[in-house]
């Protein structure tokens, strides 16, 4: 089974490393360092969940991103793939992000209440920025 909760700093390392990866397949002709920057100006502004194994929260199996109610992007790790974890991940994303900051959540804490810390996205480009 597997958990979609709000992406967390100790994320970051993994979602932009994916995302870069990524990126050159879609876009052709542009340089590495600004494909990078725009990477991380679209992960800033993101509502950002993860798919994580039900056991152990620091087990990604896939991400995704939604601004404004829209996702624009979907990961799932090549072994987690054909489970359904990418429809999964997008409602989430999406049902996440439908206020106008794309800050929202659907995700409960443990206590009940929902989590509208908003701070996911600005968390993940801290620490990936602090480590370049």
């Amino acid at each position: 089974m597997i958990r979609v909760r709000q992406a967390r700093k100790s994320d970051a390392a993994y979602v932009a490393a994916t995302a870069l990866k990524q990126a050159p397949r879609f876009v052709r002709g542009v340089d590495r360092e600004e494909l990078a920057l725009t990477v991380r100006a679209m992960l800033n502004a993101s509502h950002i969940v993860v798919a994580c194994s039900e056991t152990d929260e620091d087990t990604l199996l896939g991400w995704s991103a939604a601004i404004g109610g829209v996702s624009w992007f979907v990961f799932v790790s090549k072994d987690a793939r054909r489970n359904g974890i990418g429809a999964r991940l997008r409602l989430e994303v999406t049902r996440g992000s439908m206020d106008q900051a794309g800050l929202g959540s659907t995700h409960r804490r443990p206590n009940g209440r929902d989590d509208q810390s908003g701070s996911g996205a600005r968390d993940l480009l801290a620490a990936w920025g602090a480590r370049q």
